[in-house]
């Protein structure tokens, strides 16, 4: 199931200004995982937020794209969901570096789930098949009390 922006921002209750994913690819059969697409334009303020006259995709910005990626996974496998969903991060790799005009292709797989806990691997790469960022998060459920 392909969706858009206008898609996500419903699943994650937020208008599409604040949607960083361009494009997530679920497929119901493949239910642990969701792919994530997103276009690097030069004119992101992420970019010259970073470091002036270097435009180099900062990490935080990378862990904003996964932190939504995570988030939409959750909202797709448990649309009843009444808490908050947290992470923990247990260890990131960045291996390369993201430009003006690189595509991010985002793979986000659930492998455990125990208790309330579950973890999350997560490989990113650019358009050109380079791994750029790999991460393992472990998330649960707060209660929004």
């Amino acid at each position: 199931m392909k969706l858009t922006r206008k898609k996500i921002g419903t699943l994650l209750r937020l208008s599409a200004r604040h949607i960083i994913i361009d494009e997530a690819l679920y497929d119901p059969d493949f239910p642990d995982e969701i792919e994530l697409f997103k276009v690097l334009d030069a004119n992101d303020p992420d970019f010259s937020s970073h470091i002036p006259d270097y435009p180099i995709y900062p990490d935080y910005a990378v862990f904003k794209l996964v932190n939504q990626g995570i988030r939409l996974l959750i909202a797709i496998l448990y649309p009843d969901l009444k808490g908050i969903p947290v992470g923990m991060i247990e260890h990131t790799k960045l291996r390369g570096k993201l430009y003006p005009g690189d595509t991010i292709h985002a793979v986000i797989k659930k492998w455990q789930e125990r208790s309330m806990i579950a973890k999350f691997e997560i490989a990113i790469e650019s358009q050109k098949g380079t791994l750029v960022y790999e991460s393992t998060l472990y998330g649960t459920v707060i209660d929004k009390a």
